[in-house]
């Protein structure tokens, strides 16, 4: 008995399914993206040491509230132990002294310092830059605190539940800072144009003197010049007043002259209450910038004429060995 198999051959019409609903969404040209940027590559598995990593962070932000307890009772302890030795218990003025200081106000009412940190670069940093970028605020929200003439403060743009918010999240007690924070509104909504100027290391025009009445918008972005000039880009092009601060005028130093974002409002702070500009550079910058006061002596030496101007004969002395 023959047996006979039959061989059904594939359907020729069957088509594969297309992919291109799987295929990443490519980024609109000309749209500024950390995807976008020439300095990043894209993301790879975590390793087992960055694995690590993660799990130790995590277990560092548990256990954070229980080691702030842990000092708080510390100090406690050593106040009353200074206490009872008769030493200060202090050498500052106490946190309620300065939570009660308010902004300095000139004559007209207005604050001595208005200052906004522009912090609508959400998208655009790592989470590590978004880290440091918090942190630089915590920075000047305790410079501002414990001034001698403290400014309004403002943090502006900062995206609801987004990375920068999640960040001030993990800081205890960040609601209660003498801060206004500005939730999905930016500084273009919330103050006057023509009263607004934009800091930028690439502005050609120099700020000489704090104008009373003016806000100063200080850009949040950590990119370590993967966006470079992007601040001065988007001040421009939303019609705002730019300026750069006088440090080449000032004093002269060894790196580029781009400060980091607490060192600019640091700057500000200083000025504000009455220190000249380069007294207020050389005590902000860091030591490894290596800046250095201007001489100033040979712009005030005076020049020398080309020629002598003739003298009146009349006025000459007579020559020697002759009668006058």
């Amino acid at each position: 008995m023959e047996t006979t198999l039959q061989v059904v051959d594939p359907d020729p019409q069957v088509v594969e399914p297309s992919t291109q609903a799987d295929e990443p969404s490519k980024p609109l040209p000309g749209v500024v993206a950390l995807s976008t940027c020439p300095g990043t590559t894209p993301g790879t598995p975590l390793s087992k040491n960055q694995l690590k990593k993660q799990r130790k962070l995590a277990a560092y932000v548990e256990l954070r509230k229980l080691r702030r307890e842990k000092e708080r009772e510390r100090n406690k302890q050593k106040r009353r132990d200074a206490k009872e030795q008769g030493l200060p218990i202090r050498t500052g003025p106490s946190r309620k002294e300065l939570k009660r200081k308010q902004a300095v106000t000139g004559a007209d009412g207005n604050p001595a310092l208005k200052v906004a940190i522009d912090l609508d670069y959400d998208e655009l940093m790592q989470e590590r830059d978004i880290a440091k970028c918090v942190k630089q605020c915590l920075r000047i929200y305790t410079i501002n605190r414990r001034s001698s003439h403290p400014g309004e403060l403002h943090f502006a743009g900062i995206r609801e539940n987004g990375n920068i918010h999640k960040w001030f999240m993990k800081n205890d007690g960040w609601e209660n800072w003498n801060v206004k924070y500005h939730f999905d509104k930016t500084h273009k909504d919330l103050f006057d144009r023509e009263h607004m100027v934009y800091l930028t290391c690439e502005s050609e025009q120099v700020l000489d003197k704090l104008q009373p009445g003016c806000t100063y918008i200080i850009g949040g972005l950590v990119d370590h010049n993967h966006f470079k000039g992007l601040c001065h880009q988007r001040a421009t092009e939303a019609g705002l007043k730019t300026a750069r601060l006088p440090l080449s005028e000032h004093v002269d130093m060894k790196t580029r002259s781009v400060l980091s974002t607490y060192h600019v409002f640091e700057l500000l702070t200083k000025v504000a209450a009455g220190q000249d500009w380069t007294t207020a550079i050389l005590d902000t910058i860091p030591v490894r910038k290596g800046a250095k006061a201007k001489d100033r002596t040979e712009d005030s030496e005076p020049k020398q004429p080309d020629e002598a101007e003739p003298q009146d004969i009349e006025s000459q002395p007579p020559p020697s060995g002759l009668d006058s």
